[in-house]
């Protein structure tokens, strides 16, 4: 890979390229071609510094799970990091050439992105999950946005390589089954889009957090049920049940789960039975899961934040002294802080 600006031409953009947010970032992976060349890859962070990469892809498709792949195994910061450190080091000459031709995703580019999805794109969405995967195994619209729920406000951050292929059925690959690519490309960006307005309700003040599930006609009236959303929401925390465990060993945390278990999971409680028998019932359970959302993100909040600083403060360990305040900010020495390997603040 090289880190440089690119130049404003006339290209052929795919469909797949689109924003990726985590840990307080923003990459916006782009995917592009001269008519007559194949598909060249390209990561713009925040400041505009782009990782260009040297081989070019045969096919979209290719080029995004490449970006996926060198995000995950370098972690999101830390690829800006080495973008930012490969791009100083460069001559002063290309530097000047660079700083003339710099792209960063304008702000109506990362909005798009970011949108929720319209009433139609979800319809869409849904058909494709269960008529266009030959996967029994395969994710319905409501367990999907249960399972990206979890992943987007979770203690940790999970790469989309590690949660796509869950989403299409077991033993999947990361990208949709079908040979289309068009529709490959379309299908996956709006996952994508789906997940990133997830994280982007949850980044507004104050959170706007709109779960999705159906109403069912049953013989005694119209309700709401969040099954399927729950146990989507259970399988975004059994990517890692063990990093949820602080949350689950608060008194506070169990009555935030409570609801989302009684509904998703199979044995939550020796009176589940009882609690989710009835329509109405499953109804005042799913209609307490928006508040208990908004907490549990608010719980893990502090410890990605804490997370990063780590990562942060690790990257500049040679440059501060053990007695110096830390550079987190949080007006502790070094050593007390981000500087001690026993804990995260």
């Amino acid at each position: 890979m090289i880190c440089r600006m690119t130049e404003d031409i006339e290209n052929i953009h795919s469909p797949l390229s689109q924003t990726y947010s985590a840990d307080g970032h923003s990459l916006r992976i782009q995917i592009y071609r001269s008519p007559d060349s194949l598909w060249l890859l390209e990561v713009v962070d925040e400041s505009g510094t782009s990782t260009v990469w040297d081989d070019l892809f045969e096919t979209d498709k290719q080029a995004l799970e490449e970006a996926f792949m060198a995000i995950e195994s370098e972690g999101i910061d830390s690829f800006i990091s080495k973008a930012h450190k490969e791009a100083k080091a460069a001559e002063p000459e290309m530097l000047k050439a660079l700083a003339q031709g710099k792209i960063q995703p304008t702000a109506h580019e990362v909005q798009d992105m970011m949108a929720p999805l319209s009433d139609a794109e979800l319809e869409e969405l849904d058909r494709f999950l269960l008529y266009g995967v030959d996967n029994d195994e395969a994710m319905t619209l409501d367990r999907l946005d249960g399972y990206l729920h979890a992943i987007a406000i979770g203690p940790q951050t999970i790469m989309p390589s590690q949660w796509l292929p869950k989403v299409w059925g077991e033993d999947s690959a990361m990208m949709p089954p079908t040979d289309n690519m068009e529709q490959l490309n379309h299908i996956m960006g709006l996952v994508m889009r789906h997940y990133n307005s997830i994280i982007s309700g949850f980044e507004q003040k104050p959170p706007f957090v709109v779960p999705y599930w159906d109403t069912y006609e049953y013989n005694i009236g119209e309700f709401e049920n969040a099954e399927g959303w729950a146990y989507g929401f259970t399988e975004g925390v059994a990517l890692n049940r063990a990093a949820w465990k602080p949350l689950f060993d608060t008194a506070q945390g169990q009555q935030w789960y409570r609801p989302i278990g009684l509904l998703g999971e199979e044995a939550f409680s020796a009176e589940q039975d009882e609690l989710t028998k009835t329509p109405p019932q499953r109804e005042k359970l799913a209609q307490q899961i928006e508040n208990s959302l908004v907490n549990i993100h608010a719980f893990w909040l502090p410890l990605r934040q804490a997370i990063y600083e780590r990562e942060t403060s690790q990257r500049l360990r040679t440059k501060v002294g053990r007695n110096e305040p830390c550079p987190c900010g949080s007006g502790k020495k070094f050593k007390k802080c981000c500087g001690s390997a026993a804990e995260l603040h």
